[in-house]
């Protein structure tokens, strides 16, 4: 009776150990994917950014606002299961807003945005950008 009580001992302190090692094994890669999210190289922003910031400026034309438009809505749809990625389309100036959005941004929302813009007007297009990844997350058209 005294050795089948010591392995019970023995076997509960063995499932007490892999328990302990799978939780630390889990707030270990918790950490590690933050701070992987974190260090972004600056060409790696960059190339993210690039796209959009092509067609920023003070005197933008209605196509190329339109065609920005397009461009995000099509990058929204890309990214939709990742809503850290999604930009969103605002008439006005954009803000840096917080990061990590925890709701996709609707190309119904972007589409009611392009609709207000013409060919023949120019426009200021502005950009915010997460402050933790330095990835645009809302872009602003307001008329000149």
């Amino acid at each position: 009776m005294e050795n089948a009580s010591k392995a019970l001992i023995i076997a509960g302190a063995i499932l007490l150990s892999i328990l302990i090692i799978a939780i630390g094994v889990f707030i270990y890669n918790s950490a590690a994917e933050t701070i992987r999210g974190a260090n972004l190289s600056p060409q790696e922003i960059q190339q993210y950014n690039e796209p959009f910031e092509q067609y920023g400026g003070d005197n933008v034309s209605g196509s190329m606002a339109m065609s920005l438009c397009d461009a995000v809505r099509n990058h929204n749809l890309g990214n939709s299961s990742d809503y850290s990625k999604q930009i969103q389309v605002i008439t006005g100036t954009a803000t840096d807003p917080t990061p990590a959005s925890t709701s996709a941004v609707t190309a119904a929302s972007v589409n009611n945005v392009k609709k207000t813009l013409r060919s023949g007007y120019t426009y200021k297009v502005t950009f915010g950008y997460d402050s933790e990844t330095g990835y645009v997350t809302q872009i602003g058209i307001q008329q000149n």
